[in-house]
C-alpha cells in the first residue's frame, strides 16, 4: 500500500516540493485531497501548539479519512520537523507505515533540540523571558533553551554570545556518545556571523556527523523567537 507524506510549511527549505503545506497557497483540506487522491494512505506531520496553529484541524480531517489519513503531532518545530519530514521522506517505500510511525517517536524520544535567543522582545511575548532576562541579554548573553517533552525548559542557561555553537555542540556529543548523529539548524539574520564557522567546527569535533545542514531561520519562525537567534535538532541514528 502507497504512502504519500505531508507536512507543515516549515519542514523543509524546498518550497517547490509537492509534500510541503504553504496554508498561504492551499487549504489543509485541499492538499489532503489531493494527495489522496495519488496515495492509498497519507502520513501529516504537524508541530504542536504553541508553533503550530493547524492541528485541531489536523484532527477533524483524520476523523474524516480513518485510515487513509495518518496524523503524528510533534513538539518538535523548525529543524525539527525538518529532520522528521527528511527521515519519513527517507523510510516510504521501505517500511510499513507503523515502522515509519516508530522511528519518528524515536526521534523525538533520543533527539534533542536547543534554542539560543538575545532577542528580549521575542521571549517576552513568548512568556520565556525570566526576571532580570532582559538586562542579562543585553550584557551579551544568549538563553538557551533546551526542549523537553512538549515545552521549552525554564529557566533557561545564560551562555555567552561566543559560546553558544561549542555549547550546542558539547550538548549534543555528550547525549550521543559516538553515535553517528544528523544535525539541522537554523540561523537567525542578526546572529552572529562567526557562528557559521564556529558551528562546522564545533559539529565535527563533538560529534559522529552523518549530515549537517544550517540554513536561514524560516521567517514566520524568526518572527516567534527573534532574529537574534540559532535554533537547533539533532539526533541520533
Amino acid at each position: 500500500m502507497e504512502l504519500g507524506l505531508l507536512s507543515e510549511r516549515g519542514g523543509l527549505s524546498r518550497e517547490n516540493d509537492p509534500f510541503i503545506w504553504d496554508p498561504i497557497k492551499e487549504s489543509l483540506e485541499g492538499a489532503c485531497k489531493r494527495l489522496l487522491a495519488l496515495y492509498d494512505r497519507v502520513l501529516l506531520l504537524m508541530t504542536r501548539p504553541p508553533f503550530g496553529a493547524h492541528l485541531a484541524l489536523a484532527e477533524a480531517l483524520r476523523e474524516r479519512y480513518p485510515g487513509r489519513l495518518l496524523l503524528h503531532a510533534t513538539p518538535l518545530f523548525g529543524p525539527g520537523l525538518q529532520a522528521l519530514h527528511e527521515r519519513a521522506e527517507e523510510l516510504l517505500g521501505k517500511a510499513e507505515p507503523e515502522d515509519v510511525l516508530a522511528e519518528l517517536r524515536r526521534m523525538e524520544r533520543e533527539g534533542r533540540l536547543y534554542l539560543a535567543s538575545a532577542d528580549p522582545e521575542a521571549l517576552r511575548r513568548q512568556g520565556w523571558l525570566p526576571p532580570g532576562g532582559g538586562l542579562a541579554l543585553r550584557l551579551g548573553l544568549y538563553a538557551l533553551f533546551a526542549l523537553e517533552e512538549d515545552r521549552l525548559r525554564l529557566p533557561p542557561l545564560p551562555v555567552p554570545e561566543g559560546q553558544v555553537p561549542a555549547a550546542f555542540a558539547e550538548f549534543w556529543g555528550r547525549a550521543f556518545a559516538g553515535r553517528p548523529v544528523r544535525a539541522y539548524l537554523n540561523l537567525g539574520k542578526a546572529a552572529p556571523p562567526s557562528w557559521r564557522r564556529a558551528l562546522e567546527e564545533g559539529l565535527k569535533a563533538h560529534l559522529a556527523l552523518q549530515k549537517a545542514r544550517l540554513s536561514p531561520m524560516p521567517r514566520d519562525l524568526q518572527e516567534r523567537i527573534g532574529a537574534k537567534s540559532l535554533l537547533g535538532f539533532a539526533y541520533p541514528l
